[in-house]
């Protein structure tokens, strides 16, 4: 070897190692990358090079009971940025301007920031986002989010409930069924290459869409609408602190309406003033007054200790029972037990039920579902009060045969007044009828009957003298001319500060439509109506009739046609009675040619004049009953029809 390598073999020596210490500690590190720690490296690629984009999950409708939707999902969209990795920040800039306005200067500043994360704009529409959606930026990002909306606004809007930001349900249907509701997110997992751009790739389905069930109600949105506004109108005239109420269809408990006022809209609200409404007819409870006073009645007839035509001594209409004072409105000295519920006679009642004894009146109490939840299937419902008789004081059984000292909600008494109609069957009130799946399975909910609670005999002669109360009695201002209506009012004082006022109330009506048949039973409650306005004949009972009315004008379904039958010779008179089968039910429709409407409801009449071109004019309420065009008469131009609607009484 030569002088000079000698001289520096020291130094080579050192670089050789000093290499080989490089070369051996590479080797290392590629073993422990590739062998050893290689999990660790995988997953920190496939998140530096994969995107999980989440897609919001469709929540389920809820439907009416004809399938008009109470709830919609509107997508808006949010759009924000990493101002790190976005390489265009001027030409972004000038894109969200054009596409939302604003001058570009607005979103530059925010794309000059040295975070990693900016939003640009939040719940924008997505006709307004529509030229943004498709771009594909680096660094650029996109935010789908869903919103809830009620397109009726404040109608129904305590039982529909509503959902927080994040779209989950935190009152009334919408917490109740949040989990058939809210559906699936969906999960798209996206790959990107080192600029940013996405990499298609057969299975970026990570996880596939669920979206949420249909909810279907027996709620009539056209129903709740006018029971709803008839509140409106009786709140405004007697300046009440609240009224709340049920309709329901006595043969099947199928909730029709559900209504109150004040309700609440929903939409664009705060979450924590909207959580805070609820639906005051299955919540809140009250002493139900004189409406209570079947319950007695019920258990009298059905233990046949009394007849309707059975008379009682009411004391000249002033009686002291125990330490109280009972004192009638209308002074009697006799009743029968129909004059007892038909004029309201405290003393009658107090009577009836000391004969009953308190064992029998609060075993009948509970059969018809007192001191219990109904079922309805919303949050927070309230069980009233039924204190068990061991509780009792010397003059609760009177009390409570008043419909003091205990509590009740609209729902029991309107599930109460249905047994009354459909002669003696407490059924389970049905709200959701069905709840129909993504995939198309379906999960029906059917009628439920809870158990009988009299005979049907019992309950047809309680009809007959609940008839009696509104042909002849408290409940008179309830009549619907042409139709025949049963019903009870109640006037019920509030017990504030440890007695029971003079001058606040909370008036009531229970009714079944029509009175032989009923096919609709309403219960109202109205909660401090001005005093002097404040019997249930005055402030609640106007309220059901208007509605009823009303409905009468929208459908053929609820109208009876008169018993017995007549030979056209010998009645000139228009006859209303209605086809039999749907198929038969569609009235004969000629384009240019007049109808014939007689015999029809409002609603039938419209979608008749519709299908053949027939300006029409309406008067009355009711049924068809004359019409000023001739039936199969050419239409002239700029002529209307003028349609008289009236009563069933009135037609005849």
């Amino acid at each position: 070897m030569t002088r000079r390598y000698h001289m520096h073999r020291p130094r080579i020596l050192l670089v050789n190692l000093i290499f080989g210490a490089m070369l051996v500690s590479i080797i290392g590190k590629l073993f422990i990358i590739q062998v050893t720690d290689h999990h660790i490296y995988r997953q920190q690629a496939l998140r530096q090079g994969t995107e999980v984009e989440i897609e919001p999950a469709r929540r389920g409708q809820i439907v009416d009971r004809n399938g008009r939707p109470m709830t919609i999902n509107v997508v808006n969209y949010s759009f924000a940025a990493d101002p790190q990795v976005l390489e265009e920040s001027q030409r972004m800039a000038r894109l969200l301007s054009a596409a939302l306005g604003g001058g570009p200067g607005k979103y530059l500043e925010k794309l000059r920031s040295d975070r990693s994360f900016v939003w640009l704009e939040r719940n924008v529409s997505r006709a307004a986002a529509a030229s943004l959606l498709g771009l594909n930026m680096r660094g650029f990002m996109v935010r789908p989010q869903v919103h809830r909306n009620y397109p009726y606004g404040p109608i129904a809007g305590p039982v529909l409930g509503m959902t927080d930001v994040d779209n989950n349900g935190i009152s009334g249907l919408e917490l109740a069924y949040d989990g058939y509701l809210r559906g699936e997110t969906n999960r798209l997992l996206l790959r990107r290459d080192a600029k940013g751009r996405v990499l298609p790739r057969p299975d970026d389905l990570f996880r596939p869409p669920n979206t949420g069930a249909e909810i279907q109600l027996s709620i009539d949105i056209e129903y709740q609408a006018i029971f709803q506004e008839e509140m409106a109108r009786a709140a405004e005239r007697l300046g009440a602190k609240s009224i709340n109420g049920v309709l329901v269809d006595p043969r099947s408990g199928e909730i029709l309406a559900l209504a109150q006022v004040p309700s609440f809209d929903a939409n664009g609200a705060p979450a924590a003033a909207q959580a805070s409404h609820r639906p005051l007819a299955i919540t809140d409870m009250y002493e139900p007054g004189s409406i209570l006073k079947v319950v007695t009645a019920i258990a009298a007839l059905e233990e046949g200790l009394f007849a309707p035509g059975d008379t009682l001594s009411v004391e000249g209409g002033k009686w002291n029972y125990y330490n109280l004072v009972i004192e009638d409105t209308y002074p009697h000295d006799r009743l029968t037990l129909a004059e007892v519920l038909a004029y309201s006679s405290n003393i009658g009642i107090i009577k009836v039920a000391e004969t009953l004894g308190k064992q029998t009146l609060y075993h009948y109490s509970c059969q018809l579902g007192l001191g219990a939840r109904t079922g309805i299937g919303l949050p927070g419902e309230s069980p009233g009060i039924l204190r068990p008789p061991q509780q009792w004081s010397a003059i609760s059984t009177g009390e409570i045969a008043m419909g003091q000292e205990i509590g009740v909600t609209s729902l029991q008494m309107a599930m109460i007044y249905s047994a009354i109609a459909n002669g003696g069957l407490l059924m389970k009130p049905r709200l959701v009828t069905r709840i129909r799946a993504a995939d198309g399975s379906e999960e029906l909910r059917p009628p439920q009957i809870i158990r009988r609670v009299a005979s049907p005999r019992t309950m047809a002669r309680l009809r007959k003298m609940l008839k009696a109360a509104v042909d002849m009695g408290t409940a008179s201002t309830a009549q619907l001319p042409g139709y025949a209506m049963a019903g009870k009012t109640g006037t019920a004082q509030k017990f504030v500060d440890g007695k029971y006022s003079d001058t606040e109330f909370v008036s009531t009506f229970a009714a079944l439509f029509p009175a032989d048949r009923p096919r609709l039973v309403a219960v109202v409650a109205v909660d401090q109506p001005a005093y002097g306005s404040h019997f249930g004949s005055q402030a609640a009972a106007p309220i059901v009739r208007n509605t009823i009315r009303r409905i009468l004008n929208l459908e053929d379904n609820h109208y009876i046609p008169p018993a017995g039958k007549q030979s056209p010779a010998s009645d000139p008179r228009p006859r209303l009675a209605l086809p039999d089968s749907p198929a038969a039910a569609e009235p004969r429709a000629i384009a240019g040619l007049v109808p014939d409407f007689k015999g029809y409801s409002l609603r039938a009449a419209l979608k008749l004049a519709r299908r053949t071109g027939v300006d029409l004019r309406v008067t009355g309420s009711g049924r068809v009953v004359k019409q000023s065009l001739k039936a199969g008469t050419p239409l002239q131009d700029g002529t209307d029809c003028l349609l008289t609607l009236a009563g069933e009484e009135l037609a005849r």
